[in-house]
């Protein structure tokens, strides 16, 4: 008996502490546009783009349309560089970049924003007695520093219709 009231006190103590620090599901951003057009280079991440922006309940339409907001995409790089060699001449460890390029502009104006860059670093240790866990560590990085970019790409957005 003392046992099941102990269970409840805890489950109740714990109710009580997430409801308390404002914890919420995280629901669909409000966007003050609800069309936009993407047009450019069809790049590494624009699928990933258009299901963010999907659901938000934008609509994706073409350009001819007279979208809320347009956005072009420019292109998108990545790089990988030495950053530490150890005394033997090894590498020990790198740094990777990646970057992309889009510029927007909005349904009342004729002329597009300047061109914005949106960059991401990481670096990251290098062995060559474990050279397929390293390969598998870059890869998982590259598409982190991918997600990371398609975030501050659609905050960068919203931010662009707001102003």
């Amino acid at each position: 008996m003392t046992n099941s009231i102990h269970r409840q006190f805890i489950a109740i103590f714990m109710l009580l502490i997430v409801v308390s620090c404002g914890f919420h599901l995280r629901g669909m951003t409000n966007l003050s546009f609800k069309t936009i057009s993407i047009e450019g280079k069809e790049l590494s991440f624009s699928n990933n783009l258009k299901k963010i922006l999907k659901t938000n309940n934008i609509g994706i339409i073409p350009p001819t349309e007279n979208p809320d907001l347009s956005l072009e995409l420019l292109s998108e790089e990545s790089e990988k560089r030495i950053l530490s060699l150890s005394g033997q001449g090894l590498v020990r460890e790198f740094e990777i970049f990646y970057r992309i390029r889009y510029r927007s502009k909005t349904s009342g104006s004729e002329i597009w924003s300047q061109e914005n860059i949106l960059e991401t670093r990481k670096d990251f240790t290098y062995s060559d007695s474990n050279l397929i866990g390293k390969e598998e560590e870059e890869k998982q990085l590259s598409e982190n520093m991918r997600s990371e970019v398609i975030t501050n790409l659609f905050n960068q957005i919203q931010l662009t219709k707001n102003n």
